[in-house]
This record gives C-alpha cells, sequence and structure tokens, in this order.
C-alpha cells in the first residue's frame, strides 16, 4: 500500500499485508472467524478486502502476556 509518509505505516491493507505485518497470527480461515465475531475489521473496496491493521495490534495488545494468564 502506498502512504506519502514514509515514516507511517498503512493502516489498511489486504490479507497478505495482515499476514506478512503480524507474521503467525493470522491464517486465512483465523482472519475471517475473526472478522465475522468483530474483533478484527475489514472494508470491500470492489473485489478487494481490506484489512485494519489497526483492530489486529489492538487485538494482539489486549490478549494476556504470557505467563500473566488467569
Amino acid at each position: 500500500m502506498h502512504t506519502t509518509d514514509n515514516d507511517t505505516p498503512p493502516r489498511w491493507g489486504d490479507l497478505k499485508a495482515l499476514q506478512a505485518r503480524f507474521p503467525g497470527a493470522f491464517g486465512r480461515t483465523r482472519a475471517y472467524e475473526m472478522l465475522n465475531s468483530g474483533q478484527l475489521r475489514a472494508k470491500k473496496l470492489g473485489r478487494r478486502t481490506l484489512w485494519d491493521f489497526a483492530a489486529a495490534e489492538a487485538l494482539i495488545e489486549g490478549s494476556p502476556d504470557l505467563g500473566k494468564v488467569a
């Protein structure tokens, strides 16, 4: 995805970009399950599905730290 400011990463991208940005966190099936449950956000532009990286990051940040699981 193109951005005008090289220091600011894009907020939206396709599934491959989501998987590249968060390696190992989202497979195709799991990403769509999380989308359907409301845990992830995406928008449809024509035939393309663009995923909200900020929602994915918030989901990961909101997960419990290893060793602190109740």
